[in-house]
């Protein structure tokens, strides 16, 4: 059963995440992982990487997008963790941090992605 409530857009780009906050492993504050997107929405993200994080673990999410291309800083929150044939695919909820992006993401991302 799908919970989003907002349609994902297939887009496959590398970014990288850096770990903010991790209650069940603090040695993985200030880590670096390189992404590869799934899917984005307004509200969040799936992707894939190599390296395991966990569920709840807090990120700054830097990003690069779009014609013309923008740099965005998000923040955003591990909600699920999954690992396939080596991959491990998360996926992040988007906060909405006056200390990020969110606001422009949110406003550019009709014109970005659809």
């Amino acid at each position: 059963m799908d919970k989003r409530g907002e349609p994902r857009v297939p887009h496959q780009i590398r970014f990288f995440v850096h770990v903010e906050e991790c209650k069940d492993d603090p040695d993985l504050v200030g880590v670096s992982v390189e992404c590869e997107a799934i899917d984005f929405s307004t509200r969040g993200m799936q992707f894939k990487t190599n390296t395991s994080l966990y569920p709840r673990s807090l990120l700054a999410i830097t990003i690069g997008v779009g014609e013309p291309f923008a740099m965005y800083q998000l923040k955003g929150e591990i909600r699920w963790v999954r690992e396939t044939n080596g991959d491990v695919f998360m996926g992040v909820l988007l906060n909405e941090d006056d200390d990020s992006d969110y606001q422009k993401w949110e406003e550019s991302f009709k014109a970005t992605f659809e």
